[in-house]
């Protein structure tokens, strides 16, 4: 007798696997605008991902080899390494021990975290260091060219060096000119005018600089080829760029000097590889279908606020992290009854 298939079962190994392959696209785009210290900042992010891991695996007296071949680490890293500029390998370091340790095993390891590990290593970093996590430096050399990665070895493991920390200006970095996000910009130039009278408009008209939308269409392509291989839910992200674009609009067209535009929002900062690749993330998520739409649009809503009255240029680690809190609220207020019981997702 046969009997019909009802749901299809990937492993954690092979979904994380497909994840990383969805973030190429963004690592190419990441790498042509600010260089091969991008590559290396990644590369770098997931080798400390995995001597951690094992170290804490090894505490832990678990089984090494099988925990490290789920992936999970090794994606953990390549997010992190992403989301953030060019920083020295010790802020590297930090960021990941808050994420692999703290985020990640202090709460039973993967499937048990209530945070997103590479979110929460982000934050720790962007509050510590806010002017370095600020400071983008796009390459000024050819790509990959035996200068360009000279200039990139130095920013991250010679120039930003700990033990010369206290002689080092992060704003006057050689061969590198440093971009303003268009977010940041946008921040600067409305305290301008609001603090010291800066009459002219002209100054908050900002456009979204090359490198940022094409580095978030990227990271677009990569949501879609996930979406394709039904690796994430499309509640998620849709939720997400609906709060976000339906609030930007009614905002933009309330005041244009305010706020931003709504193609500003969705092509700037981490829009994307929030949408698709951090707030996806199935283990810190609600678990139905109408928690994901709630999750989503809590995301979406504190991102627009945190971007308009915050001094944080960009608001995503933030963002996730507050609404992973609300995941056993959002589950328990929309949870669905079993087959043949009452109905139970009323908040009680």
């Amino acid at each position: 007798m046969m009997f019909p298939k009802i749901y299809y079962v990937s492993s954690v190994r092979k979904i994380m696997f497909i994840v990383i392959v969805a973030c190429i696209p963004g690592i190419i785009a990441k790498c042509y605008f600010f260089g091969s210290a991008s590559l290396i900042q990644i590369f770098f992010s997931v080798i400390v991902a995995l001597l951690l891991e094992t170290i804490v695996l090894k505490i832990r007296l678990k089984t090494i080899r099988t925990h490290l071949q789920d992936n999970s680490a090794i994606l953990t890293g390549v997010l992190f390494g992403l989301s953030i500029p060019i920083v020295p390998w010790w802020m590297i370091i930090i960021g990941m021990f808050f994420a692999i340790v703290i985020g990640k095993h202090l709460y039973g390891g993967i499937g048990q975290n209530i945070f997103n590990p590479a979110m929460l290593g982000y934050a720790v970093l962007l509050i510590s260091f806010p002017i370095e996590m600020n400071n983008w430096n796009e390459r000024n050399y050819a790509l990959f060219s035996l200068n360009e990665i000279q200039q990139s070895l130095n920013l991250i493991f010679l120039k930003y060096s700990i033990f010369n920390i206290e002689n080092t200006n992060f704003y006057l970095v050689p061969d590198f000119f440093t971009e303003e996000t268009p977010l940041n910009n946008f921040k600067i130039q409305n305290h301008l005018k609001h603090f010291y009278q800066v009459e002219n408009n002209t100054h908050l008209n900002i456009n979204i600089q090359n490198s940022w939308q094409y580095i978030n269409i990227s990271f677009c392509l990569g949501g879609m080829f996930l979406l394709f291989k039904k690796v994430i839910c499309w509640r998620i992200p849709i939720s997400f760029l609906s709060a976000l674009g339906s609030i930007s609009i009614i905002s933009f067209f309330y005041s244009k000097e305010l706020f931003l535009s709504p193609l500003i929002h969705f092509f700037s900062g981490g829009t994307m590889i929030c949408a698709f690749f951090i707030a996806t993330d199935p283990v810190t998520t609600s678990c139905t279908n109408l928690g994901k739409i709630v999750f989503g649009i809590i995301i979406g809503v504190l991102t627009w606020v945190i971007r308009n009255y915050s001094d944080y240029p960009d608001a995503i680690a933030f963002s996730v992290l507050f609404a992973n809190m609300l995941v056993p609220l959002i589950d328990h207020c929309t949870q669905t009854s079993g087959y043949g019981h009452k109905n139970s997702s009323k908040c009680t």
